[in-house]
């Protein structure tokens, strides 16, 4: 099954005074019709294609250097797990929430501050953007997260940059519904049955 498109682009942006040096990046696609917006994935509650609404959070995973994404079909495993060099973004600046008074396009998205990875200026980061319902992302019904994309932090005033096109690296996913355990577990007691009707009639 195919990813329906979605979105997340760090977005960059000059944060305050006291951030220069530090080496930060920006969570946001408002500043640019080059980001993508953040749409419905199928059965995710709203028209397939179309930007989310509000009671979604936007959020990131990162890590140092240029790291991957193992290839996930379903589109909402925990990227941490996919590959544990990258670790859940947290504090000022790591997640922002959709669709807000002040970004009124739906789908848009952005951080009220600047997030600091604590790398230092200048740091090669891999980041993942993801996007969910609930009180955080593994404790979400519906969920979605980007591939993997590769971004340097700021340095003095300048504005951070993206190594090669972050646009096209990170678009191309949606949150989608996450199945219930018991679904999961009745799935796969279904799958062992059939096979081992297979073997008693061969």
């Amino acid at each position: 099954m195919k990813k329906s498109l979605l979105l997340g682009i760090v977005s960059l942006a000059a944060g305050a005074a006291t951030s220069f040096g530090q080496g930060f990046i920006w969570l946001d696609n408002y500043d640019s019709t080059a980001h993508p917006l953040i749409t419905y994935g199928p059965g995710s509650g709203g028209t397939v294609g179309t930007g989310i609404l509000a009671g979604f959070t936007v959020g990131m995973y990162f890590g140092a250097g240029a790291l991957t994404l193992p290839s996930d079909p379903s589109g909402f495993a925990d990227p941490s797990i996919l590959n544990p060099s990258f670790g859940l973004a947290s504090g000022g600046g790591s997640t922002a929430p959709s669709y807000t008074s002040a970004f009124s396009t739906p789908g848009q998205y952005a951080a009220s501050a600047d997030f600091q990875p604590g790398l230092g200026a200048g740091a090669l980061i891999s980041v993942v953007v993801v996007a969910y319902n609930g009180a955080n992302y593994d404790a979400s019904t519906i969920r979605g997260h980007s591939a993997a994309f590769e971004i340097t932090t700021s340095v003095g005033t300048a504005f951070p940059t993206y190594t090669g096109d972050a646009a096209g690296v990170s678009g191309g996913f949606s949150p989608v519904p996450v199945p219930e355990p018991t679904t999961l577990a009745l799935a796969g007691l279904g799958g062992l049955s059939l096979l081992l009707l297979r073997r008693k009639q061969s």
